[in-house]
Order: structure tokens, then C-alpha cells, then sequence
């Protein structure tokens, strides 16, 4: 039961999220104005993975680089998938994804240095 939380479940759902929020958009197109946002709403929801360390019955060894590896890969696919299913492709989406990326570097930091500071 130690192993079921992690931050491999939070980015495995994220990405399913993305996806379905791909399939959402390919009818009605609706969702592009908050497709265009998640650039920033993916690394701020990032933060929430920092919180397992007050979580009793999460496994703490090697987790922070659990964090790290998950943060960087699954941030990667979760923000290209998500911004994959804006209707119109350009460079306004293509900076999102850059932006999204140096967001979640950001976050993994400070939230690194926060944890060790702290624990």
C-alpha cells in the first residue's frame, strides 16, 4: 500500500486528462481559451505532487528524485498532449509549450529547495 501514491499516479492522471480533454476538442473546438492557459495551470497543479511528504503512508526514500524524473517527463508529455488539442497549431501554442516547460523546471526547484529546507 506504500507504493500506490507517488508521483506516477498524478502525472499518469494528468495525462489521461489531456487526452480526454484532446478527444473533448475535437468537436466543438469550445475549449480552446482554456487550452491556451494550461501552459501555466499544469506546473502551478505540480505543486500539489510536493505535498506527499506529509503524507504518513507515502514511501520517502529516493522520492525527491521520483519527483524529479516524473516532473520532467511526465510534465513533457502532459503539456504537449494538452496543447496538442488546440484547434489552431502556431507559435502562440509552441511558446506555451516552452513556457509550460521553464514553468515546471521553476516549480521543481523551488519546491526542492522548500523540501530540503524544511525536512
Amino acid at each position: 500500500m506504500r507504493y500506490i501514491l507517488g508521483p506516477e499516479i498524478f502525472w499518469g492522471i494528468l495525462y489521461l486528462v489531456s487526452i480526454w480533454l484532446g478527444k473533448l476538442n475535437q468537436t466543438s473546438k469550445s475549449l480552446d481559451p482554456y487550452i491556451e492557459s494550461l501552459w501555466f495551470w499544469i506546473p502551478a497543479a505540480s505543486i500539489l505532487v510536493f505535498g506527499l511528504w506529509w503524507m504518513p503512508s507515502v514511501e520517502k526514500n529516493y522520492l525527491l528524485l521520483r519527483v524529479w524524473i516524473c516532473g520532467v517527463i511526465g510534465g513533457h508529455f502532459v503539456i504537449e498532449k494538452a496543447l496538442l488539442a488546440y484547434s489552431e497549431q502556431g507559435p502562440g501554442i509552441g511558446m506555451g509549450y516552452l513556457a509550460g516547460l521553464m514553468l515546471e523546471f521553476f516549480v521543481l526547484m523551488v519546491g526542492t529547495i522548500f523540501i530540503w529546507i524544511k525536512f
